[in-house]
């Protein structure tokens, strides 16, 4: 299996993924980056936001571990965001990253839903470092419409997105002219085509 988007450190391993193979860097990559920003920047206290799962919770993983032998770095706190947020529940996210509002910033690893969270205007975080594009919408961060008063310009970001370009355009023409009859070494590729098309073969 080739991947475009898996991220997870641990699919590195050869002796447990022997025939896994990606196209993005792994999130310890990003952590090192992350790590390296943030001292850059003179940060020495932040704390940490993710998504719980293996995506969110190995990155900060990643992140705590490479602050650690890069030294002069402290985590205020690490919070995870629950697999299905029950209403109110990134109220109480924002609400505990306050009780340390000395922090200087967020580091987020968090599926792109989970990052569309409140920012409050004032006592936040001064910066949010994010390992995923953050959607904009009206500014920086967007801002949930649950939460009347909070302005997204409040809080900045510093985002690590994975750099991607365009395959070919003969692979665009390719990609796209695939059909029933002309696909039929996909196996899986009816079930495709059922879904997308709402249909039954």
């Amino acid at each position: 299996q080739i991947s475009y988007a898996s991220t997870a450190p641990e699919l590195s391993d050869p002796g447990r993924y022997e025939f896994f193979s990606r196209v993005v860097p792994p999130d310890s990559y990003q952590a090192q980056a992350m790590v390296a920003v943030v001292r850059a920047l003179g940060w020495s206290y932040v704390s940490t936001l993710a998504s719980e799962g293996n995506y969110g919770e190995s990155g900060v993983e990643a992140f705590v571990q490479s602050s650690r032998e890069a030294g002069g770095l402290c985590i205020a706190q690490s919070i995870k965001i629950p697999r299905e947020p029950k209403p109110g529940e990134f109220a109480k996210v924002i609400g505990r990253l306050m009780e340390t509002s000395t922090a200087r910033g967020v580091v987020l690893f968090a599926n792109e839903d989970d990052i569309r969270l409140p920012v409050p205007s004032q006592s936040s975080p001064a910066c949010w470092s994010s390992s995923q594009s953050i959607p904009v919408q009206s500014g920086p961060l967007p801002v949930a419409p649950q939460s009347p008063g909070v302005h997204p310009s409040s809080s900045q970001s510093i985002q690590f997105p994975s750099q991607s370009f365009p395959v070919h355009p003969s692979f665009d023409e390719y990609f796209t002219s695939r059909s029933l009859e002309n696909n039929r070494r996909n196996l899986w590729f009816h079930e495709f085509w059922e879904d997308d098309f709402n249909c039954r073969l």
